[in-house]
């Protein structure tokens, strides 16, 4: 009788505790698919505002640059020249930047890059407010932005999953899309505003004093290090094992690659837009303003509904190709557009199924990728972005040898190939179905 009530008791004590935990649990996963879930972790929430400041004083640089190189010059080859001094940089260092935040502590590679991102922000400012800046000083610190901007991503991407515990590592992805998403569309628009009302250095000014505050923010988080990639390689050891790790395993390859021809052959459209409003559709600035922000208002709405809706994707690998198709189907239908009114929801939806696919690979990569590798991989991903004036490079020439028309048409059409091909590979569609990303074949 008594072994019966010991059992008893046992048995209440075991089944409180399972509720307990059931219910925390409960709290957790709640708590874990919430869309802002990784902001309730300070490090990441530290992270993301100063995230929201550097894009803010990114894209006021980018505008300002231009718009001062053009009432400096009043020459559009130096506007070209621009280009080159902002592009090339993040060509050239770029999977060096990979490489380097896989052997130092990323967060303080983080911390030097922003401090010399404000140092080169400020000299310009200075320059332009005592009406100094001469065109050679623009395009040099322009080129010394880039530099410090070709480090800066890699170690910026590969410290995510170090501010949040992996089952917020896709709510965390998805909310670092914002601020680029959202600067896309008010950044521009704001700086243009200034500089109209208060002139140029004031464009600097907003982009130095952005840049400090990111830099304040920045300093306020506390990781533990990651173990850097093994001493006895050099650099040249450590670039070609990435490069190898990437190219030699199927997965990767294809998801890096996935991204490289949506940046090259599907963003290529964005070079296209000014034709459209004033050739095709007949409404000058106004109709490439609206055809720009539609873009951005799909990539937004996109952003949070994969922030919501993560956590529910039981085959990302099969929707992700899915979408990635959708994008190259949109484009091809946009290429067609007779008017406005059916543009501008075509680019909504491109906008959307663009960022919630490109969103899933990042996921894909972060979560699969080893911390000793996590900088060369991100690295890898993050060039494929920085071609996209290659992609308008060949768009022009298509449409200077047919139409502009012509040219989306066939962007559109190999990023819908290329999704395709890619969907009939088993080991894409099952990722995301606990099976390793880590053996190669197909």
């Amino acid at each position: 009788m008594g072994l019966v009530a010991g059992s008893g008791a046992a048995g209440r004590r075991a089944r409180r505790r399972l509720l307990l935990a059931t219910g925390r649990r409960r709290v957790t996963d709640k708590g874990v698919r919430s869309p802002f879930a990784a902001l309730k972790a300070p490090n990441y929430c530290y992270y993301w505002f100063g995230l929201v400041f550097y894009v803010l004083g990114h894209r006021a640089e980018y505008v300002t640059f231009a718009w001062l190189v053009w009432e400096v010059t009043r020459d559009p080859m130096f506007l070209g020249f621009l280009g080159l001094a902002q592009g090339l940089p993040l060509l050239l260092f770029q999977l060096v930047g990979g490489v380097l935040a896989d052997r130092v502590n990323r967060l303080r590679l983080l911390i030097v890059t922003q401090i010399m991102t404000s140092l080169a922000l400020t000299a310009a400012f200075g320059l332009a407010v005592m009406g100094l800046a001469r065109v050679e000083h623009l395009l040099a610190l322009a080129a010394a932005s880039s530099i410090f901007r070709a480090f800066d991503e890699p170690s910026r991407m590969a410290m995510i999953p170090q501010l949040v515990d992996r089952e917020r590592l896709p709510s965390a992805i998805a909310l670092g899309s914002i601020p680029w998403q959202a600067g896309r569309m008010i950044g521009p628009s704001v700086t243009g505003l200034l500089i109209a009302a208060f002139g140029g250095s004031v464009g600097f000014g907003l982009a130095a004093a952005s840049s400090y505050v990111a830099l304040a923010l920045y300093a306020r988080v506390r990781i533990q290090p990651v173990a850097p990639a093994s001493g006895d390689r050099h650099a040249l050891g450590q670039f070609i094992d990435g490069l190898a790790f990437v190219g030699g395993n199927f997965v990767f390859a294809g998801l890096v690659g996935l991204s490289l021809i949506n940046s090259v052959f599907g963003m290529s459209y964005l070079t296209m837009l000014p034709i459209y409003a004033d050739r095709y559709f007949g409404t000058g600035s106004t109709g490439y303003g609206m055809l720009s922000a539609a873009h951005g208002v799909g990539s937004l709405i996109g952003t949070l509904t994969l922030a919501s809706l993560a956590h529910r994707i039981q085959r990302p690998g099969t929707w992700l190709l899915i979408v990635g198709g959708c994008v190259g189907l949109e484009l091809m239908a946009f290429s067609r557009s007779p008017a406005m009114s059916v543009a501008l929801p075509l680019l909504v939806s491109v906008g959307f199924s663009n960022t919630f696919y490109l969103t899933q690979v990042n996921t894909i990569l972060q979560q699969q990728t080893p911390d000793q590798l996590r900088g060369r991989v991100m690295s890898l991903y993050s060039l494929c972005w920085n071609l996209l004036p290659l992609g308008g490079l060949l768009a022009g020439a298509m449409a200077a040898a047919v139409d502009a028309r012509f040219a989306v048409m066939v962007g559109g059409a190999v990023v819908a190939a290329n999704a395709l091909l890619l969907l009939t590979s088993r080991r894409l569609r099952a990722i995301g179905r606990d099976e390793s990303l880590t053996r190669s074949g197909t």
